[in-house]
């Protein structure tokens, strides 16, 4: 047998082990949807298998950066003889314009969707001008 840090046994069939290299974790760009309110824009992202503890957000002027991370579902200390489901990240950038409230962006993670709200400045917020 190899001492290949790279390679794992996976059972094939009832009893014969076959050796199977691990892959390289995959970075995934999530979905989007992004929607425009009175008051905000909001930007809804699929990242379904996400823990919320491994999801970090951080802005700038003029990005928003995602990234959040499957982890290995693991309840104890367990040996994996088989698994199909693929070690990746998410990762995603939005450029940001002017009149967001940077200090005021607000996000929500649930059931594998997560969103965030940037709130618009008084001066991009759209406004009714009365007739006179």
């Amino acid at each position: 047998m190899e001492n290949n840090k790279n390679v794992a046994l996976t059972r094939a069939g009832s009893s014969a082990l076959m050796k199977k290299v691990e892959e390289p974790e995959v970075i995934v760009t999530p979905v989007a949807d992004i929607f425009e309110t009175a008051d905000a824009f909001v930007v809804k992202l699929d990242m379904p298998g996400v823990s919320k503890e491994t999801i970090s957000l951080n802005v700038d002027p003029k990005l928003l950066t995602v990234r959040g991370k499957i982890v290995p579902f693991q309840k104890e200390p367990v040996k994996m003889l088989f698994s199909e489901i693929e070690k990746k990240s998410y990762m995603r950038e939005f450029n940001l314009g002017t009149g967001i409230k940077l200090d005021e962006i607000d996000a929500q993670y649930e059931d594998g969707v997560l969103i965030i709200t940037l709130p618009k400045t008084d001066e991009v917020k759209a406004r009714e001008i009365q007739i006179r």
